[in-house]
């Protein structure tokens, strides 16, 4: 497994969504142990992505993952079978989104209409979209299943993090 930044992840998964459109699950949660959030993302044609990802500061979110499978177990279909909500990427250009703001159009507007799919190109789009679920219970059990497969994510993350300081206490 290649192990890559958040912003790298993030665009290997909408390119993986462009050939994909459909079939997207999502199950999210808290590593409390390295204070990160996590986001594992299915699709059967695809296989399993792994993001982890912290805050280094109010406006710096840090991140790094990789493809942890090529498939999606049976155990793991079971658990994702049922989620309760919807998750989606949104992808964006800030100059066209500017220059729409500058022209009267509400960013309210802007990021609706790419939600909803409009053909209006106001500079975001909605790259990938599914199914997601963040009960506790599902998420312990993924990340359980998975816990083999994801060793190398885990300690990159720590030593990201403990680099930007964020395990150190104020003295």
């Amino acid at each position: 497994m290649k192990l890559k930044s958040r912003s790298e992840l993030l665009n290997e998964m909408i390119k993986d969504a462009k050939n994909y459109p459909n079939g997207w699950k999502a199950i999210f949660g808290k590593d409390n142990e390295r204070l990160s959030r996590d986001y594992y993302i299915f699709n059967p044609n695809v296989g399993i992505y792994l993001l982890k990802e912290y805050d280094k500061n109010p406006f710096d979110v840090k991140g790094i993952g990789g493809k942890i499978a090529r498939n999606v177990d049976k155990d793991i279909k079971v658990d994702i079978s049922r989620l309760s909500g919807d998750f989606g990427i949104l992808q964006g250009n800030i100059r066209k989104i500017a220059e729409n703001i500058q022209k009267g159009i509400s960013p309210e507007k802007i990021i609706n209409n790419a939600i909803t799919g409009k053909k209006f190109d106001y500079g975001v789009s909605l790259a990938m979209k599914g199914h997601a679920s963040a009960s506790t219970d599902k998420f312990s059990r993924i990340r359980e299943t998975l816990s083999n497969k994801q060793k190398a994510i885990d300690s990159k993350l720590e030593k990201m993090a403990n680099d930007d300081g964020i395990y150190s206490s104020y003295g």
